[in-house]
């Protein structure tokens, strides 16, 4: 007596789950390419403020801006508001607060720092 032929190949079912699952895998995947634009953007704009503020920060340690709270608008950057208050002791050390706002995509986003100064005394 003749054994029929073993089948080779994939069902039917199992060619449209394998179609199935590779369709989701590929719009999982559109989905984050869809939008990478968006978050390069983002971050730009967070670098940009983080720059604005790591500029204001030295050149005041230089001395090249005066030591007083004030706002300071970068063209097509942030704005920085810088707040200035004595330390306390010893004489000359200050605590300065650098605030960055900047907006993307319609979103008002925010960037604090804060650290001490020393000038001497006059």
């Amino acid at each position: 007596m003749r054994h029929p032929p073993a089948q080779s190949g994939f069902t039917l079912i199992e060619a449209l789950l394998a179609a199935t699952l590779l369709t989701l895998a590929l719009l999982l995947g559109m989905g984050l390419v869809l939008q990478q634009p968006r978050i390069v953007h983002r971050l730009d704009a967070q670098r940009r403020a983080l720059e604005t503020m790591e500029t204001t920060l030295e050149l005041l340690r230089a001395g090249a801006l005066p030591l007083q709270s004030q706002r300071i608008d970068a063209p097509g950057g942030p704005e920085v508001w810088i707040a200035v208050e004595p330390a306390g002791y010893p004489p000359g050390l200050w605590d300065v607060s650098l605030r960055a706002l900047w907006s993307v995509d319609g979103h008002l986003k925010e960037r604090r720092l804060e650290t001490m100064i020393w000038r001497p005394p006059p």
